[in-house]
């Protein structure tokens, strides 16, 4: 009788386990666009906080990556951001596009001085019915960094 309670026991917990992973994993292919559109912003301000420019460098489209490094590049030792946050977010009614406004705090060592860099830029959403897969980017040109 303990074994067939102790099987059952087994099968249950093992089924609920089955169901809570199969519920994660349906939660992260069953992500909204807004909810996409929200991560990767999150990822490429997270990105330029901590100034890791190739990783956010991802979050632009192919053709505008380089001339992103680029800019970053020959300031890499001197340039110490601060702070990167969100001013503001326009979202198109269909969702599939934002343009947004990020305020940059840095300074140029050898100066202590904090500046702050405002820039605007346009996210798109690529359809997965295109691609492989669905995701947004950057499509506007990063401007030229004081």
């Amino acid at each position: 009788m303990k074994s067939i309670i102790q099987k059952s026991l087994h099968s249950l917990i093992c089924l609920l386990m089955f169901a809570g992973l199969a519920s994660c994993s349906l939660g992260n292919l069953i992500n909204s666009p807004a909810d996409q559109g929200q991560q990767a912003l999150d990822a490429f301000v997270k990105a330029l906080r901590v100034e890791e420019f190739p990783a956010a460098a991802t979050y632009l489209e192919p053709e505008n990556r380089e001339a992103f490094l680029e800019t970053f590049d020959p300031l890499e030792k001197d340039l110490n951001i601060v702070d990167v946050r969100v001013e503001q977010i326009v979202v198109s009614t269909d969702g599939k596009r934002a343009d947004v406004r990020l305020e940059l705090d840095y300074f140029l060592l050898p100066s202590p001085v904090v500046k702050t860099f405002r820039f605007d830029h346009t996210w798109v959403y690529s359809d997965a019915e295109k691609q492989a897969n669905a995701y947004y980017l950057i499509e506007t040109p990063f401007p030229p960094f004081p």
